[in-house]
């Protein structure tokens, strides 16, 4: 008999073992009980590696979820800080006190105390843009499309940005405070950002404008002024306190005043030096 050939038949040739002789059964039969047991192991190791990188993606899934969160708690650990104390007032081991975590975990999230301070600005600014600038430039756009009243449509428009204030006090009175202690690339993308809204502003006095309802001219300076009196609700929020309960409220109270702003007739002067000042102001382009 071919043992070679029965062997590389594998289980089948089990059938033929009674009809070997004494020496060559049990030798084949250890031949193929090897054969199976390295199958079956092998096998059962790719499974189990399988396995192990299913559990090991998943985990990081996991964490990186888990990282983005506490990211998170600590962020806003140190952004009650940073009001409260200041943000050279506020040490590291404050925040870590803050956000329940060891001294030296606080840099397994920000490399140092300034990237939270820039992660805190970056981040409620891009909220901002994204829930602001997209709405309010709709709105624009379809008051174009309907020829609808300038007056109406800045309203709408300024009455929104104000709300926008009212929902970001904290924030607005954070970067009004630290924006010194901001890296220079930081604060030159906070700037950036801030004439963006500004711009909008400036689309919608435009808008009136172009229809003869607005005074023409330094539309920049008029814009970044409607900015810092829907700014103050936020930075000096204390001036109002009992005498407006809600940001409707100061809102009415601003309509007129800044309709009378841009209805004005008078332009500022033009000569150099307050030229010069007057495009400090422009829309970012």
């Amino acid at each position: 008999m071919n043992l070679a050939f029965s062997v590389a038949r594998g289980d089948r040739c089990l059938a033929l073992l009674p009809m070997l002789d004494k020496q060559t059964g049990p030798a084949i039969v250890k031949i193929l009980s090897e054969r199976s047991i390295k199958k079956q192991t092998v096998g059962g190791s790719m499974a189990r590696r399988i396995l192990r990188s299913n559990r090991k993606t998943g985990s990081l899934v996991r964490d990186a979820q888990m990282l983005r969160q506490k990211r998170e708690e600590v962020a806003e650990a140190a952004f009650d800080l940073f009001l409260k104390q200041g943000f050279h007032g506020t040490t590291t081991r404050d925040v870590t006190r803050r956000a329940g975590i060891s001294a030296g975990a606080l840099f397994t999230y920000f490399p140092s105390k300034e990237d939270i301070l820039v992660h805190i600005i970056t981040r409620e600014q891009e909220r901002a843009e994204s829930e602001f600038l997209d709405v309010l430039r709709q709105q624009i756009d379809a008051a174009v499309r309907n020829n609808a009243d300038p007056e109406t449509v800045f309203v709408t428009v300024f009455a929104a940005f104000v709300r926008s204030v009212d929902r970001m006090r904290r924030f607005i009175l954070l970067a009004y405070q630290e924006t010194k202690s901001l890296n220079q690339p930081a604060r030159q993308a906070l700037i950036a950002r801030e004439k963006r809204l500004q711009a909008v502003l400036g689309e919608a006095i435009e808008y009136g404008v172009q229809r003869g309802r607005f005074a023409p001219g330094n539309i920049g300076l008029k814009a970044h002024n409607l900015m810092v009196l829907a700014h103050a609700w936020a930075i000096r929020h204390w001036v109002f306190a009992g005498a407006m309960n809600s940001v409707e409220e100061y809102i009415a109270f601003l309509q007129p005043l800044v309709l009378a702003m841009l209805e004005k007739k008078a332009e500022l002067s033009t000569a150099a030096g307050g030229q010069r000042a007057i495009s400090q102001f422009a829309p970012a382009k």
